[in-house]
């Protein structure tokens, strides 16, 4: 993770030792989006403990991430009880798109399995519960 530069809101720059042996979740977000209570299977998906999910808030599509670092915190943990982390706002020319696949949309899902390797790309419309199925 650190070679993806993920610098957590809360937690600093992010490694994949802190994560050992748990698959990721990293998704593109946005707090104006349509897809935004997706946060909400994310947030139990991180409960569960099988899948860490990861957010990193984008504002390229729609302009629905019109926040800075501190409101979009704040947001995740007052209207959805965020406890994952959230990396800083972004943009998509951040390592993960260049490397990964740049999203069509916001909320689209790559996977990472337990070694943190990338397994795939998901499109914004496929729910997270589908995506943690191929864990």
């Amino acid at each position: 993770l650190l070679e993806l530069n993920l610098e957590s809101l809360t937690l600093g720059l992010l490694s994949s030792e802190r994560f050992y042996n748990k698959p990721l979740l990293l998704f593109n977000s946005a707090s104006l989006c349509g897809f935004t209570e997706q946060l909400i299977d994310m947030q139990r998906i991180h409960l569960e403990g099988k899948v860490v999910p990861i957010a990193v808030p984008t504002n390229e599509f729609g302009m629905q991430e019109p926040g800075d670092d501190i409101e979009i915190s704040q947001y995740y943990q007052n209207k959805f009880g965020i406890t994952f982390p959230v990396i800083k706002k972004t943009d998509l020319t951040h390592i993960l798109f260049e490397k990964y696949g740049k999203p069509t949309w916001n909320f689209n899902k790559y996977l990472f399995d337990s070694k943190h390797h990338f397994v795939k790309r998901f499109d914004a419309e496929v729910l997270p519960e589908e995506v943690t199925k191929n864990v």
